[in-house]
C-alpha cells in the first residue's frame, strides 16, 4: 500500500528517506511552518491539521495531527525548555506530543522501532480506495 493517502506513512517515509519538507499555502511554497497550510512530504501536500492514525497517550479516541508529529521530529534534539518555546512559535499551543512522549514518537518516524502500539490500523475504506 503506498503512502499517498496516508499523511502518517508519508511523513514517516519522508523521514526514513531524508527526503525535505517543505510548507505550502493557498499562494504556493512558503518558508514557516506557522504561515503554512499544507507540509509538502516527497512532493504531495498533506494539510498540516491532517488527522494521523498515531493515538495520543491514554486516550484511545484522540490523535496527533500531522503538525504536531513533524514539531515533534523537528524540534526532537530541543531541551524541554526550548521544545515547549519553539512549540508556541510554530502555533502549536494544544494537541502537540508532550516532552515525555516526544522520544518514542520520533523513533516511530525515524524507522528506529517499527511496532507502535498507539499506531491505528488503516481503515478498510482507505484499503479498498487505494487497492483500485
Amino acid at each position: 500500500m503506498g503512502t499517498e493517502a496516508d499523511p502518517l506513512l508519508a511523513l514517516r517515509q519522508a523521514i526514513k528517506s531524508r527526503t525535505k519538507i517543505t510548507y505550502s499555502n493557498d499562494s504556493g511554497p512558503c518558508s514557516s511552518l506557522p504561515t503554512a497550510t499544507q507540509l509538502v512530504l516527497s512532493g504531495k501536500p498533506f494539510p498540516k491539521a491532517s488527522r494521523t492514525r498515531y493515538r495520543k497517550p491514554g486516550t484511545p479516541s484522540e490523535f496527533y495531527l500531522l503538525d504536531a508529529l513533524y514539531v515533534a521530529w523537528l524540534l526532537r534534539e530541543a531541551p524541554g525548555a526550548e521544545y515547549m518555546k519553539q512549540l508556541r512559535e510554530h502555533g502549536l499551543s494544544a494537541g502537540f506530543v508532550s516532552v515525555t512522549e516526544r522520544k518514542h514518537v520520533t523513533d516511530w518516524l525515524e524507522g528506529k522501532i517499527s511496532d507502535n502500539e498507539r499506531i491505528s490500523p488503516l481503515s478498510c475504506e482507505i484499503y479498498i480506495f487505494l487497492t483500485f
